[in-house]
């Protein structure tokens, strides 16, 4: 384990990957992209833009999203 004050992850999101086919992203703010191919994520720090095929949104909350598809590529915008 890593030795990181908690304090420097504050307003960090936290992603889960499961392969390249489940992506749970907790810290989740909005969704700022979404089609098939893209799906962009409002962070507090940052946007997270998955790309791929046959992507969808398939859980969203006030805090969390989970993105399913076959994920190409996955992208940390600031």
């Amino acid at each position: 384990l890593l030795d990181i004050p908690s304090s420097a992850l504050s307003g960090m999101c936290q992603m889960s990957v499961s392969g390249n086919r489940e992506v749970v992203v907790d810290g989740c703010r909005g969704v700022l992209e979404y089609d098939d191919n893209v799906i962009r994520l409002a962070t507090d720090k940052m946007s997270i833009r998955f790309a791929g095929r046959g992507l969808l949104i398939k859980v969203l909350t006030h805090s969390s999203a989970v993105v399913e598809g076959y994920i190409t590529s996955i992208e940390f915008l600031v």
